[in-house]
């Protein structure tokens, strides 16, 4: 089989997943929530509650339509990659009100006017980075038990700006070489908040096909 045969049989099956295949990343998705739920938890110290997950399989090229946030605006992104048995990039999107959000349930002496998001101060930017750090992790905790691998993160970084430019600076290096993301969209709440969650795991490419492989190697596909 040629190269480009097997590159056009491998969009094909990354493209059109069937429901048994969507089920299994679902299920990944609620694994991922169920973790980061417990571990935020006890971070906040209130009780913490994620919605179902809603998890799908995309092109890169699309990822900046896929993140459910204004274009225009400024938001946070938190972001990592994994080592070893499995490599992937992942990144956490937190817009305006979320941070506001996260910070007021830190910082109770807080007014309610929002915090200018350019201008937030280091103790407010470590805490959001330790959010997104701890639901990143909770995901990479879930597909390592669910693969039975063993994959380790990189230190995570902190970037603020519009939805475009951080994602674009992001993906610039992935773009070409691992065409696919799962999405993930879910909700955090807690009895006085709901923060809005659109993370991104963008498998490299040998990745991808030992995760397709290992989920679905029962399915024929």
């Amino acid at each position: 089989m040629s190269k480009n045969s097997t590159k056009q049989n491998k969009e094909k099956s990354y493209a059109n997943l069937s429901e048994f295949q969507l089920d299994a990343l679902q299920e990944i998705g609620n694994i991922g929530a169920g973790h980061a739920a417990v571990a935020l938890t006890h971070f906040l110290n209130r009780s913490t509650y994620m919605s179902i997950p809603k998890v799908d399989v995309d092109k890169i090229d699309n990822l900046i339509d896929s993140v459910k946030m204004p274009k225009e605006e400024k938001v946070a992104i938190v972001s990592l990659e994994t080592i070893q048995d499995l490599e992937y990039t992942l990144i956490v999107f937190f817009d305006e009100k979320s941070i506001q959000r996260i910070i007021d349930l830190m910082i109770t002496e807080l007014g309610s006017d929002p915090a200018e998001i350019m201008e937030l101060s280091p103790l407010f930017m470590s805490l959001i980075k330790e959010v997104g750090s701890i639901l990143l992790l909770k995901y990479v905790e879930a597909l390592n038990d669910f693969l039975n691998v063993e994959s380790y993160p990189s230190p995570p970084v902190l970037r603020i700006g519009t939805v475009p430019s951080i994602t674009n600076y992001e993906v610039k290096d992935l773009r070409t070489r691992y065409p696919q993301v799962l999405l993930i969209e879910c909700d955090v709440f807690t009895s006085e908040r709901k923060i809005q969650v659109d993370m991104a795991i963008i498998p490299h490419e040998t990745t991808f096909d030992r995760f397709m492989n290992t989920l679905f190697s029962e399915d024929g596909e």
